[in-house]
Parts: structure tokens; C-alpha cells; sequence
């Protein structure tokens, strides 16, 4: 007889500013060896009202939303330090207001990004991920095109994972566009700890954001019980753990010095009573989190390569 065991999430708990990010199979048979990733995900910006605009744009009103006007390399971010992370999660919920007319998209500036001036800047670090298809640099000398087959956007969730390399340089992993996902991989070669912006770039156009946050995973000390006796421990801004389990069983991720955790019920029973209380943020990131077992695959591959 050939048994099967499910797992769920039977409870968590997080702070307001920090949550485990987890994936792991549906389920598993009796004795199969799985893989449980997880990380410590914390909120760096969650608002549309961004700290600094190109000086000039216009604010225009739709409903109770407000929508940005540029008029020519236009933007609008937020400033951020990641010198921490290793993973930057962008997305963005909203639209293009009528249709394009310049190159609106997500945008990464450098720290030494003037507040004073249209984007473009010579001697500044700028990335902009276009929702017309272009992925273009800016690595202090100007303008260039790497790429032309990015997924195009105008309407809905737009959401971005940027990746620290073995180089230290921001890597474009993926792009997950109303809930389908394209694998990017690319290495831009701008250097991690000098990107200092994120938001939106306007350009000429309109845009209406409903939503913009910004998350970032740290390397943080966590601890893994199971059955209430520690069975791994480490640190890192990705951990995983393999189990081969002949029974049901009581799973515990935690991060003591962040007062989180995240319980992971296996049981014999698939229409257990349990649910996962997820907070706001964590609703959009359920889509996301499906990519961190296939990145810590591609890390590893990466470093027997090198």
C-alpha cells in the first residue's frame, strides 16, 4: 500500500514588518525524500505616494487614486538600501493610462541619482525594466538596450525578482506578469550596493498605481524543529531542509531573533481543517515564492560551474 502524506501550513505568525517566505510540495508518498526553502522576507516600501518626483510631473486625480504624468524620461521612487539582501521583490498593481507614448516601466537608480533631473544621467548607475519589452542600462556612460523580449505590460500586476550574483551585481531573475511568470537570468553587471532608488519611471506617459511595494530577504540565524526537536539550524538569506518522513509530523521554521515562525503540518489527511492566514502583502507573494526552490537550484548549479 502506497501512502501519501500533505503538507500544509497550519500557522504562522509574523511582525508587521517581517514574514517566512516558504515553499514545499503539495505532497509527498510515504518515505519520499522532499525539499522545504525558505526565507526571512521584510516590507521596505509598501506605498504609491513615492518620496521624490521628477520635478514638474503632473498629479492628476482618478477617483481616489492618483495617477503621475511625465513629460520626457519622467520618474517617480523611493529610496532603499539593500546592502543587506540578496533578493529584491518589485511589484506593482495598476495601469498605463490610454496608450503608450514613451517607455514606462520599473525602475533601479543608482545612490548617486540627481533628484533634480530627468533619468539618463552620465556617471550614474540607472536600470529600467520597459513595459514595451526592453530591458536598458545605464552603467555611467548612457543609454544601451541589453535586451528586447521582456514581457509587455499595460494593465494589472507587474512584479519584479532581482537577485545579488556571485559577482555582487544585480541579476534580473524573473518577471511574473498577472500571474504568469518569464524567467529573465540576466546579469546586468551593475554593482548590488549602489542601487539607492526603485519606482516607476513615467516617461510621457500616465501612470495609475493601485499598489507598489518593495521586499527585500536578509540573512538572518533561523532554527528548525521537528516534532519539537531541533533538527536544523543555520544562516543565510535562503535555507532549505530534506526530510524523509513515515509519518505524520509537526514542521517549525523559525527566525528567534525576529519573533517569527511558520508551522508546516504533514498529514495523512488532505481535507485536514487548516488554512494559512496570510497578511496583504503575502497574497501577491504566493505566486512569487513558487520561483525560490527553482533559484537556490540555479544558485547551485551556477557555483559547480565556477
Amino acid at each position: 500500500i502506497v501512502l501519501l502524506l500533505f503538507l500544509l501550513v497550519s500557522s504562522s505568525v509574523a511582525s508587521a514588518n517581517y514574514i517566512i517566505v516558504v515553499n514545499y510540495p503539495k505532497s509527498v508518498y510515504w518515505g519520499q525524500s522532499f525539499t522545504i526553502t525558505f526565507s526571512l522576507a521584510t516590507t521596505v516600501i509598501n506605498s504609491t505616494n513615492f518620496q521624490y518626483v521628477t520635478p514638474g510631473t503632473k498629479i492628476i486625480k482618478i477617483g481616489n487614486y492618483t495617477a503621475y504624468q511625465g513629460f520626457g524620461s519622467y520618474w517617480a521612487v523611493d529610496k532603499i538600501n539593500i546592502s543587506n539582501a540578496s533578493i529584491l521583490i518589485v511589484s506593482f498593481e495598476g495601469k498605463v493610462v490610454g496608450t503608450f507614448t514613451g517607455y514606462p516601466a520599473i525602475a533601479l537608480y543608482g545612490s548617486n541619482f540627481s533628484l533634480t533631473s530627468p533619468d539618463g544621467q552620465i556617471g550614474n548607475y540607472e536600470m529600467t525594466l520597459d513595459w514595451n519589452g526592453p530591458l536598458v542600462l545605464d552603467e555611467l556612460h548612457g543609454w544601451f538596450r541589453v535586451l528586447d523580449t521582456l514581457p509587455k505590460f499595460s494593465a494589472g500586476n507587474y512584479t519584479v525578482i532581482f537577485t545579488k550574483s556571485e559577482n555582487n551585481t544585480v541579476c534580473v531573475y524573473s518577471i511574473t506578469v498577472n500571474g504568469s511568470t518569464y524567467l529573465i537570468k540576466y546579469d546586468t553587471g551593475i554593482p548590488w550596493d549602489s542601487i539607492g532608488y526603485v519606482g516607476i519611471r513615467t516617461d510621457t506617459d500616465t501612470i495609475l498605481p493601485l499598489k507598489f511595494y518593495v521586499m527585500a530577504t536578509i540573512p538572518a540565524h533561523y532554527v528548525v524543529y521537528v516534532n519539537g526537536k531541533e533538527y536544523d539550524s543555520g544562516f543565510g538569506s535562503l535555507g532549505n531542509i530534506t526530510l524523509k518522513l513515515y509519518s505524520p509530523a509537526i514542521i517549525n521554521i523559525t527566525y528567534p531573533a525576529y519573533n517569527v515562525y511558520k508551522l508546516i503540518t504533514v498529514s495523512l489527511n488532505s481535507n485536514a481543517n487548516i488554512k494559512q492566514q496570510f497578511p496583504i502583502i503575502q497574497v501577491t507573494l504566493i505566486m512569487v515564492t513558487s520561483l525560490l526552490i527553482g533559484l537556490s537550484i540555479w544558485r547551485e548549479t551556477t557555483k559547480r560551474k565556477t
